[in-house]
């Protein structure tokens, strides 16, 4: 009876893992997810006015793929109130909470 679970178990090991992970490599590709990484995210537009001690929200568009919107306040030094479809800059996106200061274009 040992020696019968020894083989399945060498049997499992030897030819079951690794075509499992061969499986795993060739079809990990093919996976498409909506979510989009943080340093994806450089412009979005505000939804909620967001001013100065108080918090707003930010619409993000990531790469096309996927619309996010998350809590907003302003970046530190900026006191300037930012109204409903203003696009802004996403300084950092921290905690779940997006610094923003106005787009301005150079």
């Amino acid at each position: 009876m040992l020696l019968a679970i020894g083989l399945l178990w060498m049997l499992f090991s030897l030819v079951l893992l690794p075509l499992i992970a061969f499986l795993q490599r060739l079809l990990a590709p093919v996976e498409n997810t909506t979510s989009v990484s943080d340093r994806d995210y450089l412009l979005g537009t505000v939804t909620l006015a967001v001013s100065d001690g108080h918090t707003g929200e930010v619409m993000v568009t990531g790469g096309g793929l996927a619309r996010q919107t998350y809590p907003a306040k302003l970046w530190s030094g900026t006191h300037q109130t930012l109204a409903q479809g203003t696009k802004v800059v996403i300084i950092e996106l921290k905690q779940g909470i997006a610094y923003v200061d106005a787009f301005r274009r150079a």
